[in-house]
């Protein structure tokens, strides 16, 4: 029977900067070509990083307006950066740790931000964002802390992820120039990415949301919203809005936001639901039903039984039957054309009255009136500025969010760990310290133009613009589309004559474009675009650069 080998007993590991790198810190390496990994792996194995570009550039990315820290550009910008440490024993000499010893590493990207260090979490593979860090130094996989001790095994099955999102190191031998061995770790530096806030208390800034509040009330004119009025007080004239069908202005410039901005009436808005509410409280009378005492002035008493004789319909119902039609809503061709009449009239105030609001179905106007209490306005106010809160919040949750801020306190930092087996075969976690941390960075915004790189559009000659057939960019456009675009007539200048009445052929067509046409009108174009504005904000200086430039056979 053959004797048992012991385990080779593991020693303590700690991560340290790469042996080429000559400050105390982890190496931050850029790279202007997308084969940056092959140059990378090329530079360690003949030992380059003496050159100046490996250091310069910390000096030549320092456009940030808060300090002297270099600001990192984006993939967007031809840039790419790596991190590269050591690993190594703690154990006289220092040697380099056998790469059969780990199992797995990695780095993950902090914020400075207000002396606070921030860690980007994930939560079942969905980002959740920057969250402070508790100091502790266990895994950042939720499933494999867990797990630490043996006694749990992380699942084979588990797709997603949850914990401080880390970023791959891989593993790379070199020796130096005295043939010492060395366990490299690096790893490409991603830095974009994106996210979706879900606390709504965080979404927004509160002084910020209270001013938007207030002017998203100011809108709207008393009574439903607090523009105008004689110091915002009920009156008796603000009762009737709706009188033989003809609207006030105000109740106008509600419709007008019920309809644009919420579609209230419109199925399976679910937001709408306590708006839709409290306007199914709010009726349409005739006047000839209600006894004469209430058909000048509005009790109020919205529920006696004398008023109830009168009713016909309540407005959820009828914006409801308004958007059953579709694209032939009564209502919104009503609104435009009110519109359209304040825009010559010079104004909503300079039209004298407003037409009968139509019947839902489309055939007619309405000969009915719209009565309003005191509370009923006040509770429309109310829910409207619910509403509005709740639109805020909705769209900001689907507007994704950057990962990488570039404000003054957005200040980052690279810290690499490596996992490894212990002489128990149990896997541990070394986090790197201070020394082996990268240094402190910002992160340039996609249109920075101190970030930007020239990127060389070539425009085509003159003489290509009438060779070979137009087999350049295709466009499929459905029948009506091409029947509208194919009637157009240019001679008539720029009004509504110039949309014309060509034949409805009804059948999809296929164009093809010449793609030196395009590029050529895409460029003159931009040139009249800039020329204009110009006039305006005076930035020719800042926007194009045009000099003579040398061909080259290049």
């Amino acid at each position: 029977m053959t004797k048992a080998q012991p385990s080779q007993h593991t020693h303590k590991v700690r991560l340290r900067p790469p042996f080429f790198q000559k400050s105390m810190e982890a190496a931050l390496l850029r790279y202007l070509d997308p084969d940056f990994i092959a140059r990378f792996q090329q530079d360690v194995l003949k030992q380059r990083f003496e050159q100046v570009q490996f250091s310069a550039w910390v000096k030549e990315e320092n456009s940030s307006q808060f300090d002297n820290k270099p600001v990192l550009r984006l993939p967007t910008h031809r840039t790419f950066h790596l991190i590269c440490c050591e690993v190594i024993c703690e154990r006289f000499g220092l040697p380099a740790l056998d790469p059969a010893h780990i199992t797995s590493s990695g780095f993950v990207i902090r914020r400075l931000r207000n002396d606070e260090e921030q860690a980007w979490m994930m939560e079942e593979g969905e980002p959740i964002g920057w969250r402070p860090v508790t100091g502790d130094v266990k895994d950042p996989d939720l499933d494999r802390r867990i797990c630490a001790n043996g006694m749990l095994s992380p699942p084979s099955n588990h797709l997603t992820y949850s914990g401080e999102q880390i970023h791959p190191l891989h593993i790379l031998t070199s020796r130096d120039d005295k043939d010492k061995r060395h366990t490299l770790l690096y790893g490409y530096v991603p830095l974009g990415g994106t996210y979706y806030e879900r606390d709504a208390d965080t979404l927004f800034d509160e002084k910020s949301q209270q001013e938007s509040a207030t002017i998203a009330a100011r809108s709207l004119p008393w009574p439903f919203g607090y523009r105008g009025g004689k110091g915002h007080e009920w009156t008796t004239e603000n009762s009737l809005q709706v009188e033989d069908g003809v609207p006030t202005k105000e109740i106008f410039e509600l419709l007008r936001l019920l309809v644009n901005r919420y579609h209230l009436g419109e199925e399976g808005i679910d937001l709408n639901a306590e708006l839709e509410e409290l306007f199914s409280q709010i009726w349409f009378y005739d006047d000839r039903a209600l006894p004469k005492q209430f058909r000048g002035n509005f009790s109020n008493i919205r529920d006696i039984e004398e008023l109830k004789a009168g009713r016909k319909f309540h407005l959820t119902k009828y914006l409801r039957d308004c958007f059953a039609r579709g694209q032939e809503n009564p209502l919104v061709q009503w609104i435009i054309e009110q519109e359209d009449a304040a825009d010559k009239a010079g104004g909503l105030d300079k039209l004298v009255a407003l037409p009968a609001l139509p019947q839902s179905k489309g055939d007619g106007t309405l000969d009915f009136s719209l009565k309003l209490t005191a509370s009923d306005a006040e509770d429309i106010r109310h829910h409207l500025g619910q509403r509005y809160r709740e639109q805020t919040i909705a769209q900001a949750r689907e507007i994704p969010l950057p990962k990488f801020g570039q404000e003054e306190q957005d200040i980052f930092q690279i810290v690499p760990f490596v996992r490894f087996k212990n002489d128990q075969g149990q896997e541990q976690i070394q986090w790197g310290e201070q020394e082996s941390r990268s240094l402190q960075f910002r992160v340039a915004s996609p249109f920075d133009p101190e970030a930007s790189r020239p990127s060389l559009i070539p425009m085509p000659s003159l003489r290509d613009l009438k060779r070979g057939l137009a087999k350049g960019a295709s466009v499929l456009t459905p029948g009506d589309t091409f029947d509208l675009i194919n009637g157009l007539n240019l001679k008539k200048g720029a009004s509504e004559d110039v949309i014309g009445k060509g034949p409805k052929l009804g059948i999809q067509w296929i164009c093809s474009f010449s793609l030196p046409v395009i590029t050529l009108v895409a460029m003159i174009l931009l040139m009249i675009m800039i020329s204009l504005l110009n006039i305006v904000f005076f930035w020719l200086p800042w926007v194009r650069i045009c000099i003579p430039f040398p061909k080259s056979n290049k």
